[in-house]
C-alpha cells in the first residue's frame, strides 16, 4: 500500500476528516460554550470595543509575551502616527518549560527576574500569557491549566497579573497596573493595530508549539457574562480544547503519553509540540507492518528535521533505497496536510460563525512558528481554507507581521 493507504487504514489520513460534519460541531461546541457549557472554554477577555481610536501616542508600556518556549519582555508605544514601536527586547526560556518543577513563589519569581531589567522604563505592563485561563473583569486571568507540557501544578488557581506585580516588589515599588491577554488575543490585535482595511471578521490563529484561536463576539451572544454593555468581546476559544476530530492510532499512542491525557486533544492531534512524535509512530508501525521494503534504521527526530527532510535533505532516520524514502516522505507530507486540514476546519467554522458581511474578506491574523517554518503546512492550511470557506460563499487574506504578539499587548494594554 501507499502512505495514504496506510494512513487511511489507521485513520492519519487528511481523508479521514469530514469537513460539514467538523465545520458544523465545531460551532455547536462553540455555542455551547459560550453559554458556560461543554468542553470548550470559549473564555470571555473583557476586552471590549478595542480598536485603534484607544490608541495614546507616547505612552510607554512593559511588554510581556510568555509562550511555548520563549520569555520575551520589551518596552513598547505608539508613535504619533499611531505605528508601534517596540524596543530593548529580551529573550529567555520559559520558566518551567524544560521539565523542571517550579512552584508558585518559584515560578513568579522567575517572571520578576525577567522584568526587573525593564521596570524603570515605564509604570503599566501588559501581559501575553499563552495558557489557559479564566480571565475577569478586572482583566487578570486566573490560571486553569498548563499545556505544552509546562511544570508548574502550583500556579492553577493564582491570578496572573496580581502574583506577576507583587513578586516585582521585589524590585520596584512602582504603583503599577496589568492587563492579561492570550496570545491569539494578541495575535488578533497585532494584526488589527497593523491595518486599517475593513474585514467582515478578524480571527486571530496561533499555530506553533501549541495551536489556539480568537476572534470577535456579540456580547448578546455570550450568555455566561453579565453586567457587561452591549458591544463586542474578543472571546479566546481555547480550541485545543476540541475533541470533534476522529482521533487515529499514532494520535492515541502519543496521547497516552503526555502528562494529562484527556485534556487538550486537538492540540495534541495536530500541534508542533506533538506532529513529530506522531510522525515517529507512523514511521515505527510501517516498519513493523513491513511497509517499507528495505531495512529502516529510526532515531530520534524534532519537526524541524520534518521539515529539513520534506525539503530534500539529511534526516535522522535512515532509509537505505528510494522507494522507502519516499514512502517516509510521503508520510511526513500526508501527516502535515492532515493538521493543515484541520486547522482550516477549525478557522473556517469560527470565521462562518463571526462573519458579519460576506462581501468582505476574513481577515485571518496567523502567527507561530511552525505555521511560518514547517515545510508545506501553510500552503495546505491555504488550499483547504479556501475550498472551505468558498462553499459558505466568503474569502479571506492571511495578515502577518513582526512582533504581532507584542504589539497587540501593547494595543490591549491601551485600555489602561
Amino acid at each position: 500500500m501507499n502512505a495514504k493507504q496506510f494512513l487511511i487504514k489507521h485513520n492519519q489520513s487528511a481523508d479521514n476528516v469530514d469537513v460539514r460534519v467538523s465545520v458544523d460541531d465545531f460551532i455547536a461546541k462553540m455555542r455551547l460554550g459560550l453559554d458556560g457549557k461543554g468542553g470548550m472554554p470559549m473564555i470571555p477577555t473583557y476586552l471590549m470595543n478595542v480598536n485603534r481610536s484607544l490608541i495614546k501616542p507616547n505612552v510607554k508600556r512593559i511588554l510581556i509575551d510568555a509562550g511555548g518556549t520563549n520569555f520575551r519582555v520589551a518596552t513598547g508605544w505608539f508613535d504619533v502616527e499611531g505605528r508601534a514601536v517596540i524596543r530593548n527586547l529580551t529573550k529567555s526560556a520559559m520558566p518551567a518549560s524544560d521539565g523542571t518543577y517550579y512552584g508558585k513563589r518559584e515560578f513568579y519569581d522567575a517572571i520578576a527576574d525577567r522584568l526587573k531589567s525593564h521596570l524603570g522604563e515605564a509604570t503599566d505592563m501588559g501581559f501575553c500569557f499563552s495558557y489557559q485561563v479564566n480571565m475577569g473583569a478586572d482583566v487578570d486571568g486566573e490560571v486553569v491549566m498548563f499545556s505544552k507540557e509546562i511544570n508548574a501544578p502550583e500556579v492553577m488557581g493564582t491570578k496572573v497579573g496580581r502574583e506577576t506585580l507583587n513578586a516585582c516588589k521585589r524590585y520596584s515599588d512602582a504603583d503599577r497596573r496589568i492587563v492579561i491577554l492570550n496570545d491569539t488575543v494578541a495575535t488578533l490585535l497585532g494584526g488589527m493595530a497593523n491595518s486599517d482595511k475593513k474585514y467582515s471578521a478578524y480571527l486571530g490563529y496561533i499555530y506553533g508549539t501549541g495551536t489556539n484561536v480568537c476572534y470577535i463576539e456579540s456580547t448578546a451572544n455570550i450568555g455566561k457574562v453579565s453586567g457587561v454593555s452591549v458591544g463586542e468581546m474578543l472571546v479566546n476559544t481555547e480550541c485545543g480544547n476540541y475533541d470533534g476530530f476522529v482521533q487515529g492510532d499514532f494520535d492515541k499512542a502519543c496521547i497516552s503519553r503526555t502528562a494529562v491525557p484527556d485534556k487538550q486533544l486537538f492540540e495534541k492531534t495536530t500541534s508542533g509540540k506533538y506532529l513529530a512524535d506522531i510522525i515517529a509512530e507512523a514511521f515505527a508501525a510501517a516498519r513493523n507492518e513491513g511497509c517499507f521494503v528495505g531495512d529502516v534504521t529510526l532515531a530520534p527526530f524534532e519537526l524541524k528535521d520534518v521539515s529539513v527532510f520534506l525539503d530534500g535533505g539529511v534526516f535522522p532516520c535512515k532509509f537505505n533505497n528510494d522507494c522507502d524514502q519516499r514512502f517516509a516522505r510521503d508520510i511526513c507530507r500526508e501527516l502535515v496536510s492532515r493538521s493543515a486540514k484541520m486547522g482550516a476546519v477549525v478557522n473556517s467554522a469560527i470565521a462562518v460563525a463571526s462573519c458579519k458581511d460576506k462581501s468582505l474578506p476574513v481577515a485571518i491574523v496567523a502567527e507561530g512558528t511552525t505555521f511560518n517554518k514547517l515545510t508545506g503546512y501553510r500552503a495546505e492550511f491555504e488550499k483547504y481554507l479556501d475550498g472551505i470557506l468558498r462553499e459558505y460563499g466568503m474569502t479571506y487574506e492571511i495578515i502577518q507581521g513582526e512582533d504581532l504578539n507584542l504589539v497587540g499587548t501593547l494595543m490591549a494594554s491601551m485600555i489602561l
